[in-house]
């Protein structure tokens, strides 16, 4: 479904992804992994199209989309969660999930409006207590709640999350463990997770990609991911 073949990125002159290849199918949960600063996230927003490809490409399904601009993946289903959440914080929880909701391709209309807000709800029901209040007041944990949810009323065929577990209570790691596990076994879409925890990584991911200065050093199934991929790779 989503293929990364030999991407170089640069950020002016520094050369950041070096060859970076690496493929996921439909449904499947792939977990970026690497110490910081090896271009986890570079890679993310390389898929999303807002950092330029010098070289490689990027394939979604039967189409490359190397040079196509960020909306025109959004429409595609490529859906983007950054670090830094992003929510809008002069609008409030209900307005931020309706741009949501009006980002989905003219494909998924079918879904009404009503119906897929309660889906949202049933996942993080936090939101319905906070629907009026504007975005730049919630906690951390709420933050991450919204930016998710926003991104599933999308209706995406990839999810890229980048560190969705960073700075938040446990309490709502494990709500939001919980429904990436659901989402795995329904198998609905892909998700590409960049994730530190590699307890939190191995019971959601499918398979690993593990990344170091730049480039993939390491990829298989997470069950086989071996003590000495992560001492040399992981481990601080």
């Amino acid at each position: 479904m989503l293929q990364l073949e030999k991407v170089n990125v640069y950020y002016g002159e520094s050369h950041i992804l070096r060859d970076v290849s690496f493929s996921m199918e439909s449904g499947q949960v792939v977990c970026l992994m690497g110490r910081n600063g090896v271009g986890k996230t570079t890679t993310l927003k390389a898929v999303m199209g807002l950092l330029p490809v010098r070289s490689g490409r990027v394939q979604f399904g039967e189409t490359d989309i190397t040079k196509e601009a960020t909306d025109r993946r959004a429409k595609r289903g490529v859906v983007y969660v950054p670090q830094g959440r992003e929510v809008i914080p002069h609008l409030t929880v209900r307005e931020n999930l309706q741009l949501g909701f009006w980002a989905r391709s003219s494909a998924s209309n079918a879904t009404t409006e009503k119906a897929a807000f309660e889906d949202v709800y049933q996942l993080f029901p936090k939101l319905t207590q906070i629907l009026d209040r504007p975005g730049g007041v919630l906690s951390g944990g709420e933050q991450q709640q919204l930016a998710i949810g926003r991104a599933l009323l999308s209706d995406p065929n990839v999810l890229l999350l980048d560190e969705p577990t960073e700075g938040i209570q446990p309490s709502v790691v494990d709500q939001i463990e919980d429904v990436i596990i659901g989402f795995k076994n329904q198998r609905r879409f892909a998700i590409l997770l960049v994730e530190q925890g590699l307890h939190f990584a191995a019971r959601l991911a499918d398979a690993y990609v593990i990344m170091a200065k730049g480039a993939v050093v390491a990829a298989g199934k997470t069950s086989e991911l071996s003590a000495e991929e992560v001492r040399r790779h992981l481990v601080v």
